[in-house]
């Protein structure tokens, strides 16, 4: 019998099924001691479907992210992974296909960052880190969801992204944007739909923090939400000077964007950080 699941893998249907499949079984035979979630595919569709995939990725300290041309592709697959590295599990990329069947220079930021694993070659090293400590860091996503009637502006939509990334939409940019009005104009919303965009969540692959100030804001509270999202831990800090030292620890050479919602005082800004602001 195999121990609680360790791993999880991802793949999509249409190219990395048999692949996946294999692999699985290899797993099973070799080592048995990685315990592995069950596969997606004998899941029961309905309303419940992500959820039991959010409920399996919370529990698991791997993803294994068989990489095919679909899977690059795949809306599935890449909300996998996203919930994954937010949640804090060890992402592995390993090759499903031939390096001439996969774009490198498509890949996301993070992941073209990441070993791709040839278990071809690497199968010893790859079981070793799969019984081993997960070290990788939360990878937080702190913006709300988009409404259900959402009204799409493009215009305001393509302004943002181009403040916030470089000119080819794949690094970020490290300057503060505000947007600026009066109440009810929807800034909150825009600062949101600019989270949820696919091209700024690829380049800010450290995360996006989000946090409401208000007209009376709790600044210590806001740092500790902040620092236990990035961290996972929840320190008593001494007061706003200690979280924000530690705070700023914590994103050192990090590419996170910070959105900072609901400004009414300048002077309530949580110090130099740079981001997006949605203020009055």
């Amino acid at each position: 019998m195999s121990a609680l699941p360790r791993v999880f893998i991802s793949y999509a249907r249409q190219d990395g099924e048999e692949f996946a499949r294999r692999l699985r079984e290899r797993l099973q035979v070799e080592q048995p001691e990685i315990g592995i979630w069950h596969d997606r595919a004998r899941m029961e569709g309905g309303v419940g479907w992500w959820k039991q995939i959010e409920q399996a990725l919370d529990t698991v300290d791997f993803l294994i992210l068989v990489m095919t041309p679909a899977a690059l592709v795949s809306t599935v697959s890449r909300k996998e992974w996203r919930y994954a590295r937010q949640r804090g599990v060890c992402v592995y990329p390993v090759k499903g296909v031939p390096d001439t069947e996969l774009q490198y220079d498509s890949l996301p930021r993070w992941m073209g960052k990441a070993h791709f694993f040839d278990l071809q070659h690497e199968w010893e090293t790859f079981t070793t880190h799969l019984k081993s400590p997960c070290q990788k860091q939360r990878v937080p996503f702190m913006a709300p969801d988009l409404p259900t009637e959402l009204v799409n502006r493009p215009a305001l939509l393509g302004e943002l992204r181009q403040h916030l990334l470089d000119t080819g939409h794949r690094d970020p940019v490290a300057v503060t944007t505000a947007l600026q009005g009066a109440g009810g104009l929807g800034k909150t919303t825009m600062a949101a739909t600019v989270c949820h965009d696919d091209d700024i969540i690829d380049a800010y692959d450290d995360g996006i923090l989000w946090v409401t100030l208000g007209e009376r804001p709790d600044i210590l509270g806001a740092l500790s939400k902040l620092y236990a999202s990035l961290t996972g831990e929840r320190p008593i800090f001494v007061d706003v000077e200690d979280a924000g030292f530690h705070l700023a620890e914590r994103l050192d050479e990090k590419n996170c964007l910070i959105v900072i919602d609901d400004v009414w005082d300048t002077a309530h800004l949580l110090g130099e950080a740079g981001g997006l602001l949605s203020t009055r």
